[in-house]
């Protein structure tokens, strides 16, 4: 199952460097794989590989994931988005 968090932070590259560093707590959301872009400067992308939304959703809301966000600079508009359908072209 995928899930996708869109969040603007202060600086990309700062976000990206600290991002990585959350290997642990992404386990425990049953995390297995993440992939991370950026739209500007400002806005970033992690679209996460979880074998369980529930837990992935607890944990997201507990405040060691507010504390991880903190330290990656991310500033607000946060968005959250259950990837739920495939379309083949």
């Amino acid at each position: 199952m995928l899930i996708a968090v869109r969040a603007e932070v202060e600086s990309v590259g700062h976000w990206r460097s600290k991002f990585r560093s959350h290997s642990d707590l992404f386990r425990t959301q049953g995390v297995s794989l993440v992939h991370m872009g950026a739209a500007n400067e400002k806005t970033v992308l992690a679209i996460f590989d979880t074998n369980d939304h529930d837990e992935f959703m607890r944990v997201f809301n507990d405040p060691s994931t507010m504390e991880a966000m903190s330290e990656d600079k991310v500033t607000g508009g946060v968005e959250v988005f259950l990837i739920d359908e495939v379309f083949s072209v």
